[in-house]
């Protein structure tokens, strides 16, 4: 048991933290200087009060405790508004030619190859400008065209188009997520234009983390999915992965063993101070084997491209291995909070990271809930006690973990424990060979030895994450969990660990009220949500999601002639309108003339115009296979003004860009609004030009959303 107060570094770090956050969003513009003379003017007044309190002991404490936060809290907001990624507010609509560097090989979507590039020029008709932004390519990639390499310098054709949100509800902030790591815009190339050409290939005499990845896996020689799963789980790329291998270590609850954490940092920080002791008999000096540890685990953290769970292990093994050159002892979790504090200097952002926060929370979680869970089960054999340690471990990190994992991937593994059992000795394993066999087969020494051994320990994991996978009701899908709820989980699970590690009573007052607090909102959120209603127009790209809610009851109605985007409808349908808290009812409603929902009905008058709603709200959608009879009768009889049911409908929906006939002037009468969604195509919304008549655009303005 040990004393959170042992742990100083916390109470720099939260109101540091708090300002980052603040000073990302930047709440409160506010110049750089008045930032800085705010700095030293507190900096002044707390060594005058440290003074003071040397000289007074009995001068109150808490005034430099005050002073200290306030003061992180503004360094923290001038960090974060310095570090906050600006939009360079390019040109959009029109032809462009960029060049900049290639981040990563192209990699195959559902409709087109993609690739990251980091921007360095953009030339328009009669401009020029230097631009430092990242930037997501599409592109189609002839077979016997030459293929973008990472590090190498393009230039490509195309346009421009701003990176924005679907606007679904309970959909991820992709914007948000993708201007905190600098990215603002996508780029959409013209097809085998002869504009899109390398401009300067890769730099070879320079070392690079993608050219040491590329040598060290190139000695590797057995088949494309044990190759992929080594490239993983020892240099930190997972871009190899095939699809399979994904779903079957998501479904066996094993997705954080691709992914280099503090286990793989671990287990390799163990295997190079055993290797280099040696060293310290020859030299009788520590520090030696200690600085020739960090130097080679920061060159691992610059192979595996800095990821914020191996950066935060190297640097928390760092000051491990720095406190024992120096004879010193260092608690756990200061060292995991000074970790996090260097991080968040270096990139404020990397809080607001999902990454970031499950490495933190599980590490945390192991270091402050397994001990306790350890003295609850009492063994003295052996092999027991390893199987018990390695389960609590596991334990505790999930118990931290879950509702990050329920709120962020809206589902649970069910055989994560078993699956950390069997795989972590495997996993071992394999970091140690791979470890041992660096010098081996840089000097073309045993290399057919530990090659063999490699694949055979990476094929066995690869079988057992499908068997695991394949197991009846490997994975507890379709959950989900709001922000607010997620904080107060997060707050109780806090104060669990406070009070069975601080023997006070106010940690057990706030517990308490806590979980009133959270018992409080679920039941307003579940009242409000049983006593209203809404209907969701969806934005997708390829088809039209239409959605009734009346308290709990909700009828999904879709049009789409595209299996992708269907595919993609039902699994938002599946982890935002859960059926384990929905009663949900679904119709492909160009399967049938009439569906009839538990809410809400819609009645197909023809081939592509549906009469659609309840007894709250109705509307009409016009989809792009409708026949002649909807443009000779249909159409114009719905834009009579003086019929009944023009002036009762709500909204209207073009979907999949039908043919108007020449009749879009009269939408301009029209008493609902418009609705043109995502799966018509901007040259389609440009001859919807209508003044004074509301017209919601799914592609700019998000998915359409009325509540009652």
């Amino acid at each position: 048991m040990f004393d959170l107060r042992r742990a100083p570094v916390a109470r720099i770090l939260l109101p540091f933290a708090g300002g980052s956050l603040a000073g990302g969003q930047q709440l409160f513009p506010v110049p750089i200087w008045e930032a800085v003379v705010a700095s030293v003017t507190l900096w002044t007044f707390l060594i005058l009060i440290y003074l003071k309190i040397n000289k007074n002991p009995g001068y109150p404490g808490w005034l430099f405790g005050s002073v200290g936060c306030f003061l992180f809290m503004i360094v923290g907001y001038a960090t974060g508004q310095m570090m906050k990624p600006q939009n360079p507010l390019l040109p959009t609509g029109k032809l462009l030619i960029i060049r900049g560097e290639v981040l990563e090989d192209p990699s195959q979507g559902d409709r087109s190859w993609h690739l990251d590039m980091c921007l360095t020029s953009v030339i328009t008709e009669d401009t020029s400008m230097v631009v430092r932004s990242n930037l997501k390519i599409y592109l189609d990639l002839p077979v016997d065209s030459v293929w973008p390499a990472s590090g190498e310098i393009w230039q490509f054709a195309g346009t421009l188009s701003p990176i924005m949100n679907s606007g679904n509800k309970g959909a991820p902030d992709y914007e948000a997520i993708m201007q905190r790591k600098d990215y603002w815009y996508r780029f959409f190339t013209v097809d085998r234009s002869p504009l899109n050409h390398r401009v300067e290939e890769q730099n070879r005499k320079g070392i690079r983390a993608v050219n040491l990845r590329n040598e060290i896996s190139g000695a590797w020689r057995g088949a494309p999915e044990e190759i992929s799963l080594l490239r993983a789980v020892c240099l930190g790329d997972r871009s190899t992965l095939t699809d399979d291998m994904r779903q079957s270590f998501s479904g066996a609850g094993g997705m954080h063993l691709l992914a280099v954490s503090g286990l793989h940092v671990g287990l390799i920080w163990w295997v190079l101070y055993h290797s280099l002791s040696w060293l310290v008999r020859w030299t009788r000096r520590e520090y030696i084997r200690g600085l020739i540890l960090i130097g080679m685990l920061w060159i691992y953290a610059s192979v595996t491209g800095f990821s914020s769970s191996v950066c935060r292990s190297v640097t928390m093994f760092t000051l491990y291995t720095l406190a024992r050159m120096i004879d010193q002892q260092t608690h756990p979790v200061n060292a995991i909070l000074v970790s996090a504090f260097v991080l968040m200097c270096l990139n404020p952002l990397k809080l607001l990271e999902v990454g970031f926060q499950l490495s933190y929370a599980a590490v945390l979680g192991i270091v402050t809930l397994y001990p306790h869970l350890r003295k609850l089960i009492p063994v003295k054999h052996t092999l027991l006690k390893w199987i018990r340690d390695a389960t609590l471990v596991s334990v505790a990190a999930q118990l931290a973990t879950a509702p990050l994992v329920i709120y962020y991937f809206h589902q649970w593994p069910l055989y994560s424990l078993l699956t950390n059992l069997i795989a972590i000795p495997l996993l071992s394993a394999i970091i140690t060979l791979f470890m041992l066999s660096v010098p081996f087969m840089a000097t073309g020494v045993l290399t057919g030895v530990f090659n063999g051994l490699l694949m055979v320990t990476s094929r066995l994991m690869n079988r057992l994450m499908e068997c695991i996978a394949s197991l009846p009701g490997s994975v507890i899908g379709e959950l989900s969990m709001e922000k607010t709820t997620l904080f107060l989980i997060l707050t109780i699970i806090f104060l669990v660990i406070v009070i069975l590690n601080i023997k006070s009573s106010f940690p057990r007052y706030m517990l308490l009220l806590a979980m009133v607090v959270t018992l409080g909102w679920t039941s307003l959120t579940r009242y409000r949500e049983l006593y209203s209603a809404e209907l969701v127009v969806g934005h997708f790209r390829g088809g039209s999601l239409i959605t009734f809610r009346e308290g709990y009851q909700v009828d999904h109605y879709i049009w789409s002639s595209d299996s992708l985007t269907t595919a993609a409808m039902k699994q938002y349908m599946g982890s935002v309108w859960s059926p384990h808290q929905y009663q949900v009812q679904v119709c492909q409603v160009s399967d049938s003339s009439r569906c009839m929902g538990s809410v809400s009905h819609c009645i197909q008058l023809s081939q592509g115009v549906c009469k659609l709603g309840n007894d709250r709200v109705s509307g009409w959608v016009i989809a792009g296979q409708s026949d002649r009879r909807y443009g000779s009768h249909l159409l114009p009889l719905l834009l009579d003004p003086s019929k009944h049911f023009y002036r009762k409908s709500d909204f209207i929906l073009l979907s999949q860009e039908p043919a108007l006939y020449n009749v879009v002037r009269s939408f301009a009468s029209f008493p609902g609004v418009l609705i043109v969604d995502g799966s018509n195509r901007p040259w389609y919304t440009r001859r919807i030009e209508i003044s004074g008549n509301p017209v919601h655009y799914t592609r700019q303005r998000g998915a359409y959303l009325k509540r009652w």
